[in-house]
């Protein structure tokens, strides 16, 4: 692999990383807002409006946690993938480009804007990731209808 590769692709999961940073602590302020709301709430005579308070801030509360651990997980995976892997077969880390769009087979973040071009940051357990391992440039794949042709793997 070259230099630029490398460094493309470090750069990629840095913005990657960033972003799921950024998820991470968004999560955790919601718990503490959530907390804090909680928390703050006083009993009043109206006991059921009260605990139904409580309660919906307790599910706020687990839904930032649920939040913040799949974000955690997501950085864990991320960050065990070895960029420097490469060879003419697609696999985690790789850098596919076909005639239709562009993936990162890492793990499953969705679409990021990245240097002017729009890639799709899949896992290699999703059905299309699974579907685009092993593959190589030149090789041509039906997914969900479309026809794509894979024009370069790095």
């Amino acid at each position: 692999m070259n230099q630029k590769s490398l460094l493309y692709k470090s750069q990629l999961v840095a913005l990657i990383k960033t972003a799921l940073l950024n998820r991470m602590a968004e999560a955790d302020a919601s718990i503490v807002s959530a907390k804090e709301a909680r928390d703050g709430d006083t009993k009043s005579s109206a006991g059921d409006k009260y605990e139904t308070g409580r309660e919906m801030m307790q599910m706020e509360i687990d839904k930032a946690a649920m939040q913040l651990h799949s974000a955690q997980k997501l950085l864990h995976e991320l960050e065990k993938i070895d960029l420097t892997k490469s060879g003419p077969d697609v696999n985690s880390g790789s850098l596919v480009t076909t005639n239709k769009e562009v993936f990162f087979i890492a793990i499953g973040f969705g679409k990021i804007q990245f240097e002017g071009e729009e890639i799709f940051v899949i896992s290699p357990a999703s059905p299309l990731g699974s579907n685009l391992l092993h593959m190589q440039a030149g090789t041509t794949f039906s997914f969900q209808g479309i026809d794509r042709l894979i024009l370069s793997v790095f």
